[in-house]
């Protein structure tokens, strides 16, 4: 080959084609692309994993309901009213009647009316605990129901009282008693035994008083007994 040939060779032989210049370009571009891209998801990553945990860990709570506490000013218990009748000790016992004579009727003024067909020394006898057998008294009383409606005897009460000052006698359990009970229909009778220790020297002023129901004065008897 001779000098001139060589001179005249394709210069462009030696440098690149300019599409491969181009592919490359598009290659780098792309590449720088997708870094972009990438940097962008993480960052939108971390920004909404900030949003989704509250600053405030106490903003986030749902504030429940209390109940509410009472001032000592907002209610304040009702007065009672002072009371205006008389006063009434519940411990107090029935006013009793003025006494009618041993062998006498007794009127409660409600149609009831009661007697003492028998009142009898005894030797009493002690049954059971705190019962001490010795002189005593044994009174019949007998309960007659004037009235239009029938009554209950079951608590009817009975006592007994010795001298001037009115000293109660003991009640005696003695066998022989027979306490009232039941009910008593209107226009009938009924009887009850009721013992009591006396002794013999305290039997020239003896007081029967007799209270048949809640809040009704009692009957009441005094005299000797022989």
């Amino acid at each position: 080959m001779s000098r001139e040939e060589t001179s005249t060779a394709d210069p462009s032989a030696d440098v690149p084609d300019a599409g491969a210049r181009r592919t490359r370009l598009r290659l780098l571009l792309a590449a720088a692309a997708a870094v972009l891209v990438a940097a962008l998801v993480v960052v939108l990553l971390v920004v909404n994993g900030d949003d989704d945990e509250p600053a405030d860990p106490a903003a986030s709570r749902i504030p429940v309901p209390t109940a509410a506490v009472p001032s000592s000013t907002a209610a304040t218990t009702p007065a009672v009213p002072a009371p205006t009748g008389p006063v009434v000790n519940a411990d107090d016992l029935p006013p009793a009647l003025d006494p009618v004579p041993l062998d006498g009727t007794a009127d409660a003024g409600t149609g009831i009316t009661a007697t003492l067909p028998a009142i009898e020394a005894i030797e009493g006898t002690g049954v059971g605990p705190g019962n001490v057998a010795g002189p005593a008294l044994r009174v019949t009383v007998r309960i007659r129901n004037g009235s239009g409606e029938p009554v209950v005897l079951d608590g009817v009460a009975v006592n007994l009282y010795t001298g001037a000052d009115l000293t109660p006698a003991s009640p005696l359990d003695d066998p022989s008693q027979e306490l009232f009970t039941g009910r008593l229909e209107p226009g009938e009778s009924a009887d009850g035994v009721y013992v009591f220790t006396v002794p013999t020297d305290r039997r020239d002023a003896v007081t029967v008083e007799v209270g048949y129901g809640p809040g009704v004065p009692f009957m009441r008897w005094t005299g000797p007994v022989g």
